[in-house]
C-alpha cells in the first residue's frame, strides 16, 4: 500500500513532538536559581558609659588602733594586772615598774635643784656687790636651770613608770610577767582601741588599685560567716608599693553599727566598687571568634550582616565589656550571631 502525502506529514510531526519531549526530560533547559531566605536574628543595644568592675581581694580584720605599749625607762616589772583578751577602759592601770630607784632619782634631782638655786641666789648677791665676775654669776644661773630640768625629767620618769590604757578596748597580748627586767622601749602589752572601730586591710596589685578613691563603697564577708555582709568604705590607700611584693595596701573601715563582735585577725573577702571606662558592653552571646583580647560582633546593615572586629576588655557575667570597636554602633546581633558570616542576608525579629 502506497503511503499518502498526508500520512507522511503526520508521522513527521509526531516524531518531532517525541524528540522535543525527550529533549525536555533529559535536562536540556537550565533550572531556576534557588534563593536562600534571610536568617532571623535578634539585636541588643550597646551599653554606654562607665562599667562597674568591682575589685576583689582577701583581707584581714583588725582594730584601727593597735598599739604596743612600753615603758619610757627600764626597770623591774612590779605588777601586770592586765590579762590577754580582757576589756579595758581608758586610763585603767595595765602594768607598773618597781619605783624604788626612780623615787630615789627624784629625791636626788630635787636636792641638786635646791643647791643650784641657793648657789644662784648667792651669786646674784655677790655680783651686785662686785665681788665676783659676770661669768661666774652666769654660770650659777645656768647650773640652776640645768638642775631644774633634771628634776623635771626624773619626776616625768616616775610618773611614767606605769602603763594605762590609752583607749577603751582590749588587751591582745601580754609579753612580760612580774619580776622581769625590761629595758626602755621594750614592748610590754599589745592593745586594741575601740573608739576608731574595725578595718579590713588587703594588699592589691597595681592593676586593681588604680582608679580607687577614699570613700568608695565596699563590702566584706567574713570567712567564718560568708552570708553576713558588712558594709564598708575605703579609708586609706597606700601611696607606694610594699617592698618585695609590689602590692599596695588598702584599708576599708567597717560600718560601726555592724562591727560589734568582730575580732582582730579574722579572715574576710573584700569587694570594692569601681567603675572603669569602656567603649561599650554587649551580651556575651553577641561576641564571636573570641581569642584573648580579640573578637568580633555582627551588626545589621541594609538587611545584611556586617562583621565588626572588637577588642575585649573583660567578661562580666552574661556580658562582654569591649575596649574598642563599637564606637558609633548602637545595636549588635545578640541571638543568631553564631550562624552569621559577613554579607549574609538577615531579618531582624522583635
Amino acid at each position: 500500500m502506497t503511503p499518502t502525502p498526508y500520512r507522511t506529514a503526520a508521522v513527521a510531526a509526531l516524531a518531532a513532538l517525541l524528540a522535543l519531549a525527550a529533549s525536555c526530560s533529559s535536562g536540556g533547559a537550565a533550572p531556576a536559581e534557588r534563593v536562600e531566605p534571610p536568617l532571623p536574628v535578634r539585636t541588643a543595644a550597646v551599653e554606654r558609659g562607665p562599667v562597674a568592675r568591682p575589685v576583689r581581694a582577701a583581707g584581714t580584720v583588725s582594730a584601727k588602733d593597735e598599739r604596743e605599749l612600753s615603758f619610757r625607762v627600764g626597770g623591774i616589772v612590779a605588777r601586770v594586772p592586765a590579762r590577754e583578751g580582757v576589756e579595758v577602759r581608758r586610763g585603767q592601770l595595765l602594768a607598773a615598774l618597781d619605783t624604788t630607784e626612780l623615787t630615789a632619782g627624784v629625791r636626788q634631782a630635787r636636792e641638786a635643784a635646791v643647791k643650784a638655786h641657793r648657789d644662784r641666789d648667792r651669786a646674784r648677791l655677790l655680783r651686785t656687790g662686785g665681788a665676783i665676775a659676770l661669768a661666774q654669776a652666769d654660770d650659777a644661773e645656768t647650773a640652776a636651770n640645768v638642775a631644774e630640768a633634771a628634776l623635771q625629767t626624773a619626776e616625768w620618769n616616775l610618773r611614767n613608770a606605769v602603763l594605762v590604757a590609752p583607749d577603751d578596748g582590749w588587751v591582745d597580748r601580754r609579753m612580760v610577767e612580774p619580776g622581769e627586767t625590761v629595758g626602755p622601749g621594750k614592748p610590754v602589752l599589745r592593745v586594741s582601741g575601740r573608739s576608731r572601730g574595725f578595718v579590713v586591710r588587703a594588699s592589691l596589685p597595681e592593676r586593681d588599685v588604680l582608679g580607687l578613691s577614699v570613700g568608695d563603697l565596699a563590702v566584706a564577708r567574713l570567712d567564718a560567716r560568708p552570708d553576713d555582709v558588712l558594709p564598708c568604705r575605703v579609708a586609706e590607700i597606700a601611696r607606694s608599693a610594699a617592698r618585695g611584693t609590689g602590692t599596695y595596701q588598702v584599708e576599708v573601715r567597717v560600718d560601726p553599727a555592724r562591727a560589734r563582735g568582730l575580732l582582730s585577725g579574722l579572715g574576710a573577702k573584700l569587694e570594692i566598687e569601681r567603675d572603669v571606662e569602656a567603649a561599650g558592653a554587649v551580651p556575651l552571646l553577641a561576641l564571636q571568634e573570641g581569642d584573648g583580647e580579640r573578637g568580633a560582633v555582627y551588626v545589621v546593615d541594609g538587611g545584611r550582616a556586617r562583621r565588626v572586629p572588637v577588642r575585649i576588655a573583660f567578661l562580666d557575667g552574661e556580658r562582654a565589656v569591649l575596649a574598642s570597636g563599637v564606637e558609633g554602633v548602637d545595636r549588635v546581633v545578640s541571638e543568631g550571631a553564631a550562624r552569621l558570616a559577613d554579607g549574609v542576608s538577615v531579618r531582624v525579629i522583635p
